[in-house]
């Protein structure tokens, strides 16, 4: 077999994936698709396509029919083109495969490439490590029957891939985050009608003290005054804990705590009380 023969060989190897595969079965069946039929594969307007081919990106069609070797590119090229410009897409197909139009310096047939780029899609999406080495692990899987026409065409193909793959992840990433701005766009535009929040429920009371004794109104009078006069002081008291202070004397004083004078019986009256007694 001559050094073309082998190549050839080289270049149909590759898994058995679908990414091309219902390809060519139309390629056989028709021996090459017209513009229209490689809009509606590729979902591409022919104007586009047609660009393409003017730029020397993707080889002219042979008699207005697109085959294999132009439809593997146009699919690479789409598959990239959201994510990497198109002069830097040419650029690493011809990392590739050289920059010759008849195919003598590529080391892959670009339907094979394609092939494995969607393998190991498919691979990488059922792994947790989307590292760069993860990536590369799953590449060096995909392209393990690939055999090597030239020393270093394997570490090309795989860091073609390997950059293929991340673009990809790129503009899937690129299309989640427009369809999620799309949806809070649309709430902007129409906003959901505004409902009040429930009222609340109106916080339990706290059970009141018991109070043994009410002072006379005069003494109260005089507490709130003394409050006023003493503010700093007594600020951040309340009235109940004036009273519980009223409450404790006044239960000193309704018990009979034993004294052993006068002077002690009378200081163990509540002080309103014996204000009111002199």
């Amino acid at each position: 077999m001559d050094s073309k023969g082998k190549s050839q060989a080289v270049m149909n190897t590759g898994p058995d994936a679908k990414g091309f595969a219902k390809i060519d079965m139309l390629l056989e069946a028709t021996g090459g698709l017209s513009l229209s039929q490689v809009c509606a594969v590729t979902g591409l307007e022919g104007s586009t396509i047609q660009n393409w081919v003017k730029r020397g990106w993707v080889e002219h069609p042979i008699g207005k029919r697109y085959e294999e070797v132009h439809i593997a590119r146009i699919l690479i090229i789409n598959a990239l083109k959201e994510c990497i410009k198109l002069e830097h897409i040419a650029l690493l197909m011809s990392y590739v495969n050289g920059k010759s139009q008849d195919g003598s310096e590529a080391i892959i047939k670009e339907s094979t490439l394609y092939n494995y780029l969607c393998e190991a899609l498919k691979q990488s999406s059922q792994t947790d490590d989307h590292s760069r080495s993860g990536v590369e692990s799953v590449i060096n899987n995909v392209i393990k029957d690939y055999s090597d026409p030239n020393p270093d065409s394997r570490i090309r193909i795989r860091k073609a891939l390997t950059l293929m793959i991340f673009a990809c992840v790129c503009t899937d990433v690129k299309r989640r985050v427009e369809a999620m701005m799309g949806q809070i766009l649309t709430e902007l535009d129409n906003p959901k009608p505004y409902i009040p929040p429930l009222p609340k429920l109106a916080p339990e009371k706290p059970p009141e003290p018991v109070r043994v004794e009410e002072p006379p109104v005069e003494v109260l009078e005089d507490i709130i005054e003394t409050r006023k006069t003493v503010s700093q002081a007594l600020r951040e008291w309340d009235i109940s804990s004036v009273e519980r202070i009223i409450i404790d004397h006044d239960e000193d004083a309704r018990n009979n705590v034993p004294v052993e004078d006068d002077d002690k019986k009378q200081s163990n009256k509540p002080w309103y009380v014996r204000k009111n007694q002199k």
